[in-house]
């Protein structure tokens, strides 16, 4: 089982996104978790209800703090905004994501979107052979 984590700065919107399509699409052979460096004490309703939108939601509950379990855990570490001092996960992947806190539902959209796509890539990357049909774009 390949299991990544995917950390942000909050753990409401960008790292859950790309935790849920992750393990829409590693069905049996793979698992994501998501955490925040300084995570908010409740998810982003935008971002629950973008996912939603697509049919693959947004696992329910409390954003989670990075811990040093989640990071022995993981094979694969990405973080998905430049507001996450990279040097302290020297083999992270860096997917520079802007927080969309405060923004318009469109601007959540348009991240859903591109998560959607930079997961896809790397879950083929990780398993190419046997990767769930990539659900579509509302």
């Amino acid at each position: 089982m390949k299991r990544v984590l995917f950390i942000d700065v909050r753990n409401t919107a960008r790292s859950p996104m790309a935790e849920a399509w992750f393990n829409a699409l590693a069905v049996g052979w793979g698992r994501a978790m998501s955490c925040g460096t300084m995570p908010a004490k409740a998810f982003d309703l935008n971002a629950i209800t973008v996912m939603a939108e697509v049919g693959v939601p947004i696992r329910p509950h409390l954003p989670r703090a990075l811990n040093q379990q989640l990071l022995a855990r993981a094979q694969c570490i990405v973080i998905l905004g430049s507001d996450v001092p990279a040097r302290a996960f020297p083999n992270a992947l860096i997917w520079d994501f802007p927080d969309p806190t405060g923004e318009a539902v469109e601007q959540y959209r348009n991240l859903r979107d591109a998560i959607r796509e930079r997961v896809a890539e790397l879950a083929h990357s990780l398993h190419p052979i046997q990767m769930e049909a990539i659900p579509e774009k509302a």
